[in-house]
């Protein structure tokens, strides 16, 4: 698990993330939510070690961060970043295969575990169809499922993902969210995920933590945070929470 100790980040005279203290397991989709600039991608970044935290600590299977050898958290912690590496004349497979980086090596040649989490990651994801074809002819859905199929292959217990759904439709948001919700619930892995869209964050997460200006404002439920007083204290207007038409949970309307 991930334990955090007031960790923050700033930059010169500005604080992007004020002193936190939270704690994440597996097992959960847990949903990063708040306005531009609240403090979301950064605390990714410091859960990704892609920066270190300015003040405190953070620990990963109960050693602090900074003392994991990096191909070793590799296999423990996938990041997902806003910006993806480009993917000119690769197949599905091929960036698939990337993931099992960690394992191996740069000069490392594939061995028969490795082809084996591959063809799992292709098969779990359900794309096996896209395994032989350019991904940059992939649609904006299919590539993310592909990219997701490559952090499954990684066979890492965490999967940090920045806004993996920008960009997407509503049809392609809700297939890569049952996704990730699926496999994390079969597979008990941890998710952590930066989300902007409340409704789909309460959907599809078990635990939502919202930040603010840099400050954790709240870590609840989906049923505990879709509350109007606390969502106009997040993003800074009034919305209004109807039940589903359909389904037991909540919606948030704006007013």
């Amino acid at each position: 698990m991930f334990d955090i100790h007031a960790a923050g980040y700033r930059i010169a005279d500005r604080t992007l993330l004020q002193a936190t203290t939270t704690r994440f397991v597996p097992g959960q989709v847990c949903g990063l939510i708040g306005h531009n600039g609240s403090g979301k991608s950064t605390l990714l970044k410091l859960l990704a070690r892609q920066q270190a935290p300015s003040d405190g600590e953070i620990y990963f299977a109960g050693h602090n961060i900074t003392h994991w050898r990096s191909r070793a958290f590799a296999r423990q912690v996938a990041y997902l970043p806003q910006s993806l590496s480009p993917t000119e004349h690769l197949t599905g497979r091929e960036l698939i295969a990337m993931g099992r980086y960690p394992w191996h090596g740069i000069w490392g040649r594939p061995g028969k575990q490795d082809l084996n989490a591959i063809e799992q990651a292709l098969e779990l994801t359900q794309t096996q169809r896209f395994a032989d074809r350019l991904v940059d002819t992939l649609s904006g859905g299919e590539r993310q499922r592909v990219w997701l199929a490559m952090l499954l292959a990684q066979g890492s217990q965490f999967l940090l993902l920045d806004e993996p759904l920008a960009a997407l439709d509503i049809a392609h948001q809700v297939d890569v969210l049952a996704l990730i919700q699926r496999l994390t619930h079969e597979l008990g892995l941890g998710v952590i995920i930066v989300l902007h869209d409340i409704n789909m964050a309460a959907r599809y997460c078990d635990r939502l933590l919202a930040l603010h200006s840099g400050r954790l404002l709240a870590d609840a439920s989906p049923e505990q945070l879709m509350d109007n007083q606390m969502l106009h204290a997040i993003y800074g207007i009034d919305m209004h929470i109807v039940p589903h038409p359909t389904a037991h949970h909540r919606v948030a309307v704006v007013a």
